[in-house]
């Protein structure tokens, strides 16, 4: 009898350490502002590969050609990639004729089905390579389907972009633009920068500058200094709650709990219905050993969020610090399967 719970414990370790390490994947990817790749960072040098296109042929990536290339990652049954593949065939009709060039690598599930259709539906001009045995991907470190990056002519990485958005064609084919000398940085700024339609106040718009600088700080895994942007950031606008809610974020990176969730009960009795706000009291909980107390916050966190595979995540590892496994791995599992879909 204890054999069998022991062998039950240990399935469900190992389906918890298999769900964390899925869901690190999802929440390390979010669309345009996360890193595409763990191997390629500014000024890494590209990697050379050669691969075969859907119908047999050769297709080789040369990065030290002398060409700027927009190189990107998809997955041909993806919607986020189909929208990808359009925007990039629209890019390349503006910038081929400026000497820039355009490949795209397709996933090893991809079947050739796929690529005949998703080259007739779009016009795709460019080649679509298939990494069958995932060797480029890995040696490029994918963290995200689809994602792009753009190679100088140096034969060096200069940009990178996970995922898929509204703003893809401006933020990369700017990007490239200015690479190639054809925009200045000012002008892809102005670009890329959303432009307001509603007249805030002086205070409102410096908060939410210092929150986009705090994210920005906070991504790059300086939670102090994102903080302080934070904490200006109240200070300015007290009554805005996506401050307050960053603040905490940042504090429960410094591990300062118990100010974390000053800012998040703040944010909560300023929005009563964040979700946001529900699942930060909840995740302090949790990094306070108070396994009960978070999985009743982050439960109604779940219940708010039409979107609740976050909340699922971190109800699956309340319920593992409270040493409840087979709850932590339907949780997890549950979470997967949100993101799946989402």
């Amino acid at each position: 009898m204890n054999r069998g719970r022991a062998m039950v414990r240990h399935t469900c370790r190992g389906s918890v350490v298999l769900f964390t390490v899925l869901l690190a994947l999802f929440f390390s990817t979010v669309p345009g502002t996360g890193a595409a790749f763990r191997n390629m960072k500014e000024g890494s040098p590209a990697l050379p590969f050669a691969l075969k296109d859907f119908e047999g042929k050769d297709v080789a990536f040369k990065p030290d050609s002398g060409k700027i290339t927009i190189l990107s990652f998809v997955k041909l049954s993806q919607d986020r990639s189909k929208e990808q593949l359009k925007d990039l065939v629209a890019l390349h009709k503006e910038l081929s004729p400026k000497g820039i060039e355009f490949l795209v690598v397709a996933s090893y599930t991809d079947t050739a089905e796929e690529a005949k259709k998703a080259i007739a539906e779009f016009g795709v001009p460019f080649p679509i390579a298939q990494d069958k045995d995932q060797k480029v991907y890995g040696d490029y470190g994918l963290f995200i389907l689809p994602a792009s990056g753009i190679i100088g002519k140096d034969g060096k990485f200069v940009f990178e972009h996970s995922s898929h958005g509204r703003d893809f064609k401006d933020v990369v084919g700017g990007k490239a633009k200015v690479v190639a000398g054809l925009m200045t940085e000012d002008e892809y700024r102005k670009l890329i920068t959303p432009v307001e339609s509603v007249k805030k106040s002086k205070e409102e718009s410096e908060s939410e500058r210092l929150i986009s600088l705090g994210r920005t700080l906070l991504k790059r895994g300086m939670p102090d200094k994102a903080a302080e942007r934070f904490g200006k950031a109240v200070e300015i606008d007290p009554k805005n709650p996506a401050a307050r809610i960053a603040f905490g974020e940042s504090l429960v990176a410094s591990k300062k709990y118990d100010d974390a969730l000053v800012q998040f009960t703040k944010a909560r009795e300023l929005a009563p219905n964040s979700k946001e706000a529900q699942l930060g009291i909840g995740t302090v909980h949790l990094e306070k050993g108070e396994a009960d107390k978070a999985i009743r916050e982050i439960s109604d966190a779940a219940m708010l969020n039409p979107k609740p595979g976050k909340a699922y995540f971190w109800l699956g590892a309340a319920y593992e610090k409270k040493g409840d496994l087979p709850n932590a791995v339907k949780y997890y599992k549950k979470a997967v399967e949100k993101f799946i879909k989402e």
